[in-house]
């Protein structure tokens, strides 16, 4: 009895294109050269932001590359041993993402990716991120179907001279409202563009640290008064031991001053510095010893 033997189905693996090995190749050279290492969310993020966004970082020195999920966990594979951490990014490739490769400490990119936001148009369904009011003045409109929409957001306007004025200034959506199909719509019209659109930062490597979003966010003027006050607190400290640091001296050396001028004044020491003061003080107990002698005899 013969038995059928299936022949063995060899696969033949598809070449890897030339275009994501270059990819691959990129990202994890810039893995390496620089110290701190961003994934950022571009979700909803246009193209004229990311290029803008681009061309700011690229003044700098520093690179944003998008990079496919897969190929940045490959990119990583291959460096992974260079630089401790690294391979922690891994967790946070999910979604649209790009890297941000900068000399920047991750605090200060996360700030300098805040204040390089970029306004553009609302949509519907956005969040207002701060209360958007619509001036009074002139709109340009001349009245039509856009009335009605006026109407319907409860912004007061009059007709003048051919053309929809805005009698006051109006509150159309509170912070963290939703903003609606008509609002989104009328902002529009008016080039009212209230959305800051830039980069999330999702996580950052500095030093094998890895940082999440929620710990980069920090009040500026709070570190700032917190810095003031402890710098204060330091000169204080060292005028008080005392400790001699440059900061510090000319402040102890005046307050030696003061106590060395006290002490000589209180023990009448017969200084040259002291002397006038001293005889100034003399005199002033001698008079007020007479005025209470001479009223004691008075009586």
């Amino acid at each position: 009895m013969s038995i059928a033997v299936a022949k063995p189905k060899y696969v033949r693996e598809r070449p890897i294109p030339p275009r994501k090995v270059k990819i691959v190749k990129e990202v994890s050279e810039l893995m390496l050269k620089y110290p701190t290492i961003a994934i950022v969310s571009i979700r909803n993020v246009g193209a004229p932001v990311l290029h803008e966004i681009r061309a700011k970082l690229r003044e700098r020195g520093d690179i944003l590359k998008v990079c496919k999920n897969t190929l940045a966990r490959i990119a990583i594979d291959k460096v992974k041993d260079k630089k401790p951490g690294l391979e922690k990014l891994k967790d946070y490739l999910k979604g649209e993402n790009a890297f941000i490769f900068t000399t920047l400490n991750p605090f200060e990119l996360y700030l300098f990716l805040e204040r390089n936001k970029i306004p553009r148009e609302a949509r519907p369904g956005d969040i207002a991120p701060d209360d958007i009011i619509v001036s009074s003045g002139n709109t340009g409109f001349a009245p039509g179907p856009i009335l009605s929409l006026f109407g319907k957001l409860k912004i007061p306007t009059r007709i003048q001279e051919g053309s929809i004025w805005i009698t006051k200034d109006t509150v159309v959506a509170k912070k963290g409202d939703v903003i609606s199909a008509e609002l989104a719509e009328l902002l529009k019209k008016l080039d009212i563009k209230p959305i800051l659109s830039g980069l999330e930062i999702k996580v950052a490597i500095t030093d094998g640290i890895v940082i999440e979003r929620e710990q980069l966010k920090i009040d500026v003027n709070e570190y700032r008064e917190q810095l003031i006050e402890a710098h204060r607190n330091a000169i204080q400290l060292s005028i008080g031991a005392p400790i001699f640091i440059p900061e510090a001296i000319s402040y102890i050396v005046q307050r030696a001053a003061r106590e060395a001028n006290s002490l000589i004044y209180n023990t009448v020491l017969p200084f040259k510095e002291s002397i006038e003061k001293a005889l100034a003080k003399a005199e002033l107990i001698a008079r007020k010893l007479h005025e209470m002698i001479g009223s004691k005899l008075s009586s």
